[in-house]
């Protein structure tokens, strides 16, 4: 007896994963819902990490450079810490008093001249059936279909206002997340080094040594590839969108801050987004002068041309050293899974992911060749 369930012992943990694993494929509707429920439970949390994240940045930088000479303790940490909330704080503020007045003015200009912009394009169009002297059912084809297209832009729009008053509701909830956030990432930085140490102890006390060994250095790199890549992306972001704006300024193109703006927000999600902001870019300027729209796309390829091959590998380095269809696998796994924020967090981690794989493959060969 005893013989027989020392052998079923060891396959009994299989056994209980796979019903567990079938159990939730089979109830995933109902799981995905309680795991939505969940996330959004522990949004400030999530909020308070991000934001202890991006202010830890400048904080390690005061600690190691400007406040070197004094000694560590909480007065050391306390001054760097309020500096680089200001400093994050100032941050944002000054982009948003820069950005956000233009693209009101923007917005405002392109719905007061909706209508004008209509015709001007209903005008371009008519000319260009004109010239390829299309036959009058496909020209009637063409302007049903773009009637329906824009017919249905009034809807969309009463739609964005709804969306709007309920966004104003919600702000009173995202003010208090805000807080709640904020003072839970002030606590974790000014504790870093006790939660650090809290942390490696829980991890040496659950796992063996090697595999402790293996989990903290994995979470070490996983640290640095998440820091390296932000820094460089967030660098990468504004100039992108500098250069935009200078370029578009240069050779009078419409709406040159509020696209530029756009282009350089979307460059957070890899390969794609800027091209979505390119899209939107796109659209505006064929509302007030269509044939604008192809020199546009040129610039905006001459502009990636030269972020992709001189301003991306020197500013974020190599903390993505995967090819390009790896990161569109993460983009759709993390997107399809958390939004958003599965879409900026899974490039660096699935670097992380690929490069351990890679590390365990080689080890692995090497072992088969001995």
């Amino acid at each position: 007896m005893d013989s027989i369930w020392r052998y079923t012992k060891k396959y009994l943990p299989l056994v209980a994963f796979g019903v567990l694993l079938y159990e939730l494929c089979e109830n995933w509707p109902a799981v995905r819902l309680a795991l939505a429920d969940f996330f959004s439970i522990l949004q400030p949390l999530f909020m308070g990490v991000a934001l202890a994240f991006i202010v830890n940045m400048p904080m390690r930088f005061l600690e190691t450079k400007v406040f070197a000479k004094w000694k560590d303790g909480g007065a050391k940490r306390g001054v760097c810490l309020a500096l680089a909330y200001v400093f994050v704080i100032a941050v944002i503020t000054a982009m948003l008093l820069l950005i956000i007045p233009r693209m009101v003015e923007s917005i405002s200009s392109i719905l007061v001249n909706f209508d004008g912009y209509m015709r001007s394009l209903s005008v371009w169009a008519d000319d260009i059936w004109t010239r390829l002297n299309l036959r009058d059912d496909v020209v009637q084809m063409i302007s049903d279909g773009f009637e329906r297209t824009f017919g249905q832009l009034d809807d969309i729009i009463a739609d964005a206002a709804g969306a709007a008053v309920k966004g104003a509701v919600s702000v009173i909830s995202l003010v208090a997340n805000t807080l709640i956030a904020f003072i839970l990432s002030l606590y974790s930085l000014f504790n870093k080094e006790k939660f650090l140490m809290q942390s490696r102890r829980l991890v040496n006390a659950i796992l063996e040594e090697n595999a402790a060994k293996r989990v903290l250095a994995i979470c070490t790199r996983t640290n640095a590839a998440l820091n390296s890549y932000f820094f460089g992306l967030i660098i990468d972001c504004f100039l992108l969108g500098i250069m935009c704006f200078i370029a578009m300024s240069i050779f009078g193109f419409p709406y040159a801050l509020l696209i530029s703006a756009t282009i350089g927000f979307t460059q957070v999600v890899p390969i794609v987004g800027p091209w979505i902001g390119g899209l939107v870019g796109g659209l505006l300027i064929l509302f007030v002068d269509p044939p604008l729209v192809l020199w546009f796309v040129v610039l905006l390829l001459t502009v990636q041309q030269i972020d992709n091959n001189l301003v991306y590998p020197r500013v974020v380095g190599n903390a993505v050293g995967i090819s390009g269809i790896w990161v569109l696998i993460a983009i759709l796994l993390g997107g399809g899974l958390w939004g958003l924020g599965g879409i900026v967090l899974s490039v660096p981690l699935m670097a992380v992911c690929y490069t351990i794989v890679g590390e365990w493959v080689n080890k692995r060969l090497e072992h088969k060749r001995q």
